[in-house]
Parts: structure tokens; sequence; C-alpha cells
């Protein structure tokens, strides 16, 4: 008789996965749970071979699976949960297939039937130990991931498993998106390789990334105009008439500066650069416009540049009425754009018959860089930091330093800096964040001493960011404050200080601030956003709450757990059990780790903690 093979060992990484109550699937319906399991076999097999691996085993509702890399294990199980989630979206959270994964990476027997050993059993019981939708490592798999890949895992501790020796140190894998709002989103030590290090959670980081759109969620109370005197204009987006799409950048940039310069005007309410965006390229009338952004005056001009000659058409209108109350035609080469930018301001705000002290008329005229060119380079720059990815920042951050190798003075080039290596920290794209925050401070400060009033606004405003990234608030609201003294159309500076003043507990005020951010920018930032949910939570606004984190929901923004979850609280609180209920079964869906007693740590009150959470509770979470 011919003698059988013998086992062979081999260094292999470990995948097994489970479904995560298939009993209870396949009592409710068979047939579907059954189509439903072949449908997502399929999936493992696709996305295994993808990586290199193969299925070995898949008795039951399991699956077995070995790859020769670690790296192509974890961003196999990866892929394969994000597609599994995309898959039950559209499904009743009873009818969803959850899987539980674990991984290890171990020594193990292989034969022509399979492979066996310590090496498989860990990853079992990792598997059993991971949440559904989860993806659970040993320490192994998390040491040989260090410095590999940008991922970020909860240290969940050591665990006594079955029929293993030693204790297993558990990692559960974050990929439900990072925390926000102050909200931590699991227990444990939270641990980030790599490029990722880790770092205090952000607050409100995130307020100088790009807004998302929810004008038409937005309800009417959120558009009423300020009630002081001021005069309340749209400057809406320049038309390019270069002949070159190309050019958008320098049409869009003067129209920025345009606003920012008016915004420096105590007696002038000008509504955000973001917020207008929306009608660039659209036709809308001027009533229509009026209505939606709550201004009686519009400015709109187009800008057309051949070489280094420039002329741009200006006119004002007063809306409310539908008079056109000045137009102007400016040409200009080189540097003259900035006296053409300054000229403009200075009409715009005559017309309005706004007096002027010879302070804010100082105030009103930035700094000029010492060539068009390093303008150029910054206008560029500022577009492409608004998409908030690491490549578009790395080709920005080169854009500034060509700028400032131009014109080393020049104080607007030193704020975006500023931005961008903050934008560096806040994303993880550098090896030390703490080096990044240290840069972003020291280019801040340096546009501050410059002496430019607009630059000054915008690096107080990176500043603030940088000392509540910290725990600063102190610090913080100083920076919030001379940014509005600077500008006091800045949304950003207000929504910075509501904030603030959120963490310190301070509600209504924070609910003031944020409102009046909104009203200069009805597409805010989804931080600046959450943070009003929040505080009207605590104020008892449930309803308001509510109406605002649906809008949130159906943008499907980033974070959208959290304000889910202050949802939920929202309705538990209001009496509707059943909504509750669901918002609270999203919650679980989008993040299996939300531990109750982690949410709203940031707040300084104990009692709005408590708040928040007994919310959540009734909920059902």
């Amino acid at each position: 008789m011919k003698d059988q093979p013998s086992a062979q060992r081999r260094l292999t990484a470990v995948l097994c996965a489970d479904v995560v109550g298939y009993s209870r699937l396949m009592q409710a319906d068979e047939q579907a749970t059954h189509a439903a399991l072949t449908s997502r076999r399929r999936l493992f097999g696709e996305r295994v071979a993808a990586h290199g691996g193969r299925i070995v085993n898949a008795p039951g509702d399991s699956i077995l699976a070995e790859f020769a890399s670690v790296v192509e294990a974890v961003d196999c199980a990866l892929e394969i949960q994000r597609a599994v989630a995309a898959a039950d979206a559209a499904l009743a959270a009873e009818r969803r297939m959850q899987f539980r994964i674990g991984i290890n990476l171990g020594d193990v027997l292989v034969d022509a039937d399979g492979i066996y050993g310590d090496g498989v059993n860990i990853a079992a019981r990792l598997e059993s130990l991971c949440a559904p939708g989860g993806v659970a490592v040993s320490a192994s798999v998390y040491e040989q991931l260090r410095d590999k890949r940008a991922l970020s895992f909860v240290d969940r501790g050591e665990h006594a498993v079955k029929n293993i020796a030693r204790p297993v140190r558990v990692y559960a894998l974050e990929h439900a998106g990072e925390t926000e709002g102050g909200a931590a989103a699991a227990p444990g030590k939270r641990l980030a390789l790599g490029r990722r290090k880790a770092l205090a959670a952000l607050s409100l980081a995130g307020v100088l990334a790009a807004g998302f759109a929810l004008a038409p969620q937005i309800p009417r109370w959120l558009h009423k105009p300020a009630g002081e005197a001021a005069a309340t204009i749209a400057v809406l987006p320049f038309a390019n008439q270069s002949g070159d799409a190309k050019r958008e950048y320098f049409s869009d940039g003067i129209t920025e500066d345009i606003i920012n310069a008016l915004g420096r005007f105590s007696g002038v309410r000008v509504i955000a650069h973001n917020a207008v965006q929306v009608y660039k390229g659209h036709k809308a009338s001027q009533e229509q416009i009026s209505r939606e952004l709550g201004v009686r005056y519009i400015v709109q001009g187009s800008v057309r540049q051949a070489g280094a000659r420039v002329r741009v058409g200006v006119e004002l209108s007063d809306a409310a009425k539908g008079t056109l109350l000045w137009s102007e035609r400016y040409d200009g080469e080189g540097a003259e754009v900035f006296e053409i930018q300054d000229r403009i301001v200075r009409n715009v705000v005559g017309a309005l018959a706004v007096k002027l002290t010879s302070l804010e008329q100082q105030r009103a005229t930035g700094k000029p860089p010492g060539s068009l060119e390093a303008y150029d380079l910054v206008l560029r720059a500022r577009e492409l930091l608004v998409r908030t990815d690491r490549s578009s920042n790395r080709e920005a951050r080169a854009l500034i330093a060509q700028a400032l190798q131009l014109s080393p003075d020049y104080a607007e080039a030193h704020a975006a800096s500023s931005y961008a290596e903050f934008q560096r920290a806040e994303f993880g794209w550098i090896e030390d964040p703490e080096e990044g925050l240290r840069r972003s401070e020291q280019a801040a400060r340096r546009a501050i001493a410059l002496g430019d009033a607009g630059a000054s606004a915008r690096a107080h405003g990176v500043l603030g960011n940088i000392h509540t990234f910290t725990g600063d608030f102190n610090a913080a609201m100083l920076d919030a404050k001379r940014a509005l003294e600077l500008n006091g159309s800045d949304a950003l500076a207000h929504a910075l200080r509501g904030g603030i003043l959120l963490w310190t507990g301070r509600i209504d005020e924070s609910i003031a601030a944020t409102e009046a951010a909104r009203r200069y920018d009805p597409a805010l930032s989804s931080v600046a956003t959450f943070n009003l949910a929040l505080a009207y939570y605590l104020a008892g606004r449930y309803r308001e709450t509510v109406v605002l984190t649906e809008g949130m929901r159906q943008a499907a923004v980033p974070g959208l757990v959290f304000s889910e979850a202050v949802r939920a609280a929202a309705l538990a609180q209001l009496g509707e059990a059943e909504p509750a209920r669901r918002a609270a079964a999203e919650v679980r869906r989008l993040n299996p780790f939300f531990k109750v007693e982690a949410f709203g740590t940031r707040l300084g009150n104990p009692a709005h903690r408590e708040k928040v959470q007994e919310g959540l509770r009734k909920a059902g979470l």
C-alpha cells in the first residue's frame, strides 16, 4: 500500500467568515436566505481570487480562505464587508445578511483536503469575537500591517478562547469612519497604523473642509437675515469669459476675494463663497436668489483674461426692487487686477450708501503680492484644497511653495499654507501629525504678522481649529473672535465659535453662533451641522434636531453614524418609539462598535453628556 503524502507546514494568513444569525434568517425565509448566501459566496470567491488568495472550504454558512499576504487578506476583508453592506442597504434590518470576519497569521498544516492547526483555530475564535459587519485580527496580523496600510484599530485586549493555551489579543478594525463631533466610536485604545498616528479625537477640525450641499432640505427659518440693519448681499460667481475652461479658478478666485473684502465692512453682511457656488452656470432669477439666500442686494460680474490683460465687468442690483443700482467695466494689466478689486469693493459699498470709517477703508484693501503669477498660484491652490484629498493637497502645497518663492511676504500664500498643513494633520497625510500642526501654526502666525486683514482672518480661523483640535478652548475662542473682528461675515469663524461654545456648555450661545454661520453659508460642513443638531437636542428642541439630521441623512454626509445617533435620541425624547428604534438600528449597522457611554464625552457639562446618553438608551442603544 502506497504511503499517504505527509502534511506540510507553512506560514499563512487565514480568514474565517460566518453569517450572523443564519438560523434565524433561514427560519424566516429559506429560499431568500439561500439565494443571498449563494450571492455572498460568489462575492467572496471573486474578491479572494482578486487578492491572490484561495477559498479552502465553505461548509454551511462559513467560509475559510488563506492568503500569502496579510495585507491582501485585510484589504480583501474590507472590500467584502463594504460590498455586503452595500448589497444590504436596500433591505429591512431583519433581512440583512451580515458577516463576522476574523484574520490570523499563523503556522498551519496543509494537505490535499485543507488547512489545520492553531493558526486556523485562532482565526475562527477571532471571528466569533468580532462584531457583526466587522473585521477582527490577531496581534500577529496587526504587527505585520504596521506602516503598510493607513488603517485604524481598537485594541480589544486579551481573551481566553476555547482550545487555545494562551490568551489571544484582539484588534477590531475600524472601517465605519472616523469619530466626529466629539463622540468616540468604540471603547478601548484606538490605534492608528502607518501614516495615521494616534491623535486626540477631532471636534471642529473639519470646519475648514469643504461643505456639503443641504440647501434644498434647510428649513426656512435658517435663511432668516440677521436682525441688525446691515446690508445683506450675495456676490454670484463671476463668469469666466476667457474662452478657456481651465481659467475657471481665476474668475472664482476673484469672486471669493471680493466676497472676503466686502465682509470686512461692519455695515455689510455678505453670503459666503461656498453658498453662492450653486448658482454658477445656472439661470436663476434675482428674485429667486434673493429669496433662497435671504439677501437684498446681488453683485454679478464677468472676467476676461488674455495674457497679462484682465477685463472685469460688474453690476450691483437691488433684488427686492428689481432695479440696477450700478455697473462698471474695468481694464487692467498685471498687478492692476488688485486695484480693480479694491475699486469694485469701494463702489459696491458706496452704492449701498454704507458709511465707511477710514479704518474700515484700510481694512478693505488687502496687500497684493509682488507678482500676478504668485496670486494665480494661490488661487489654484485654494481651489485644490477644497477637494480634501491627498493628491490635491500635495499639488496645492507645491503651488503655494512656488508662490512664496516669487513673493515671500505674500500673506494669503502663508494663510493657504497654514490650512494645507492643518489638512495634512487632520487627515493623517503626514508621518507625524504633530509636526503638521506645528507647521500650520507657524504659517498662520506668519500670515498674521504681515498685516493683511483678509489673510489674518483666514489664519486666525486655522489657529482656532488647531486649538480646538488640542482641547485649548480658551485660545480657540480668542482666535474665533479675532477672525470675526476682521471679517464679520466669515461663516467658518462663526461655526468655529459655535462649536467651542457647544463643548464648553453654553448651548444657547452656540446655537446663535452656528445659526449665524448658516445664514452666511447654508452649505456649512457636516461637522458644523452636527454641532447645531446636538445643540438643538441639548436645548430640548427635539423636532428641530430631527429636521436637521434628516437633511444630513438624505445627503449621506460624512460621519453619518453620529448625526443618526442624535436623531435616534431626539425621536425617543419625542415619544416616537418605532422611528427611534429604526434610527438606532441604523447606528448599529453603520458602526457595530458604537457605545452609548463613549458618545458625547467631549461635552464639558456632565449633565449634557447624561442627557444625550439618556436619549440614546431610550432609543434602544
